[in-house]
């Protein structure tokens, strides 16, 4: 029997195809195999469309590879010595096969171990229909929330991570530069670990993002038509935050993260410059402001996740703008591509 997978099939500007594979065969004792339902296009997946050089450099995988590294689906078998799933489970995948033997494997830091795989980006991923996973890279995903939405999961453990990294029972504020998927994810966990007042930075083009800011509680500022400075002394009472969360990864977007944090405050970097950024290091200095790098997430981050997606359905729904079927991933990556979606989920097990 076969499944539907869409694959990089050779190195250079787009060359994604819809093909056919055999499925995988019987999981091995520590496996369950998955049925997936959804997956989330992101701009990682955008970077392997378009080859660009920090991928080819960084990723350097066989062809065809399979990409998509936020999924979810339905447990269709387990291995033999599986011991917490079970067949018809709703999960969702860490994607990073971490060693577990190195020191940051040890020390809990997963996230950064130096022999981890990350499904979808260096090893076939989750745009197909079945998968197999080790048992620990997997977690349940609450009972009611909707299949479609188990793709967050994964850039839900993004925001979450990020939160752990700069948590300080002072921070009453937060301002989230980057109204894509994983700046408003971070409304979401910010609002939910109590902030009192968050805020979200965008541009023109972020117009519908920052409507769906709002919606989600948060103040959204225009940068292009409104004064930094004036609208954070405005709305949250100075012109400065407690914490930022840096979710865009443009050059500029760090500067003025840096220039809008507290002295004493911390700026927590998801975002992936693609580039070398210039900073004036004086203003950290002299005013004691932190820059903290936020990589993916660890284990422990994910049942954390999974117990926030639970009590923020409502919330997630807002994230999801279009839903397709896995023949129409051409129609997918061009949403990115024009920038019309915010999450784009394909639905593998529809035609």
């Amino acid at each position: 029997m076969s499944m539907k997978a869409v694959a990089k099939t050779q190195p250079g500007y787009g060359n994604f195809e819809l093909i056919n594979l055999p499925i995988p065969n019987e999981p091995s004792d520590h496996e369950v195999l998955i049925e997936i339902k959804s997956v989330g296009v992101c701009g990682t997946d955008l970077s392997i469309y378009k080859w660009t050089e920090t991928v080819a450099k960084e990723y350097n995988p066989s062809f065809p590879l399979i990409p998509g590294h936020e999924f979810a689906g339905v447990v269709k078998k387990v291995g033999k010595k599986v011991i917490n799933f079970k067949v018809g489970d709703k999960v969702a995948v860490n994607p990073h096969i971490s060693c577990g033997k190195c020191q940051f494997c040890k020390n809990g830091s997963q996230n950064i171990c130096q022999h981890r795989p990350i499904l979808g980006c260096h090893a076939n991923g989750g745009l197909t229909q079945y998968v197999k996973v080790r048992e620990q890279n997997v977690f349940r995903l609450p009972d009611h929330l909707p299949i479609y939405l188990g793709s967050l999961a994964e850039p839900m453990s993004v925001a979450v991570h990020a939160l752990k990294r700069v948590e300080n029972d002072k921070n009453n504020t937060a301002v989230i530069v980057g109204a894509g998927t994983v700046g408003l994810l971070q409304v979401i966990a910010c609002r939910a670990a109590g902030y009192q007042k968050v805020m979200v930075l965008g541009l023109n083009v972020d117009k519908g993002r920052l409507k769906i800011a709002e919606s989600l509680g948060a103040i959204s500022i225009n940068i292009e038509t409104q004064d930094v400075f004036a609208a954070m002394k405005q709305h949250i009472g100075m012109p400065y935050a407690d914490v930022v969360f840096e979710a865009a990864g443009t050059n500029s977007s760090i500067k003025l993260s840096i220039d809008i944090v507290k002295p004493t405050g911390s700026v927590a970097l998801t975002g992936i410059a693609s580039s070398s950024t210039d900073i004036e290091t004086t203003k950290l200095v002299f005013a004691e402001k932190s820059i903290i790098g936020c990589r993916a997430y660890n284990l422990a981050t994910w049942p954390i996740t999974m117990e926030l997606m639970g009590r923020s359905i409502e919330e997630l729904k807002l994230i999801v703008t279009h839903r397709k079927t896995i023949s129409e991933f051409a129609e997918a990556i061009e949403l990115l591509i024009t920038r019309e979606s915010l999450k784009v989920v394909i639905e593998p097990h529809k035609m």
